[in-house]
């Protein structure tokens, strides 16, 4: 009889555990539960199940079990694993991904990832926050993808961009004026000109709207006795797969 041994692979690219979403299988659950499990031990926080991540895991799980030898990260006429992941719905700064196929329990996933360093590492990985699990059965095996994330909050529309970032600048003691939403909303598109005459002038692209960029922050202290107006738009870098932001903030 032919034997076939477990075979895994781990990709990166740039407590107790919370229940899995209902409609995960005993064997994902398990993998879930093992994983934060370890983050618990190591004083890590847990992750949280991504329901998009969870469905481009098991697209690429079944991909997996169709094909022959080692699991792969990606197939000939296959998306990689930030365009499955972005296409499946989740919103991300960072995505990683353990694949392993071959085994004939769960638990040989979760030892053998965790003997394995590179594996490990996204398993134990602080700056992660979510992850997606999928394990399908063929021919009498299973075959496991673990999708791992820094997620971030997704905005539908740049109304809803401009008023988590104008929160942000409240929380760190700056007044807001609406009044002037349309110059930096002009200046926002154009990225450059002084629409309003503000006095100063900060721009960035970045993913979490909720985080300040540190150039933003070294310059709050000097404006606090101002007022400031946000404007969003389209990121002037945008990341084919990332969730990106362009913001204006003028100050009055």
């Amino acid at each position: 009889m032919r034997r076939h041994l477990l075979l895994i692979a781990a990709l990166a690219m740039v407590v107790p555990s919370l229940p899995a979403q209902s409609g995960s299988t005993v064997a994902e659950q398990y993998l879930f539960q093992a994983t934060n499990q370890h983050r618990a031990e190591h004083h890590l926080p847990a992750l949280t199940w991504d329901a998009a991540l969870a469905r481009a895991a098991r697209v690429h799980a079944q991909v997996i079990a169709a094909h022959p030898g080692p699991a792969e990260h990606q197939y000939p006429g296959e998306s990689d694993l930030k365009a499955r992941a972005f296409n499946a719905g989740a919103h991300f700064t960072t995505v990683s991904e353990n694949v392993a196929g071959h085994a004939t329990a769960p638990a040989q996933f979760d030892q053998a990832w965790m003997h394995s360093p590179v594996h490990r590492g996204n398993i134990l990985d602080p700056n992660l926050t979510a992850i997606g699990i999928a394990v399908v059965e063929r021919g009498g095996y299973l075959f496991a993808v673990e999708d791992f994330s820094r997620s971030v909050r997704s905005f539908s529309g740049s109304n809803a961009v401009e008023q988590q970032a104008e929160q942000s600048l409240r929380e760190h003691g700056l007044r807001i004026a609406p009044g002037e939403t349309g110059n930096a909303r002009e200046i926002c598109r154009q990225r450059t000109g002084t629409a309003g005459h503000p006095q100063l002038i900060m721009q960035w692209d970045g993913a979490d709207v909720t985080q300040l960029p540190a150039a933003v922050l070294q310059n709050l202290p000097g404006v606090r006795q101002h007022s400031v107006a946000v404007g969003a738009c389209p990121s002037t870098h945008p990341q084919p797969g990332f969730t990106t932001y362009h913001i204006a903030v003028l100050m009055f």
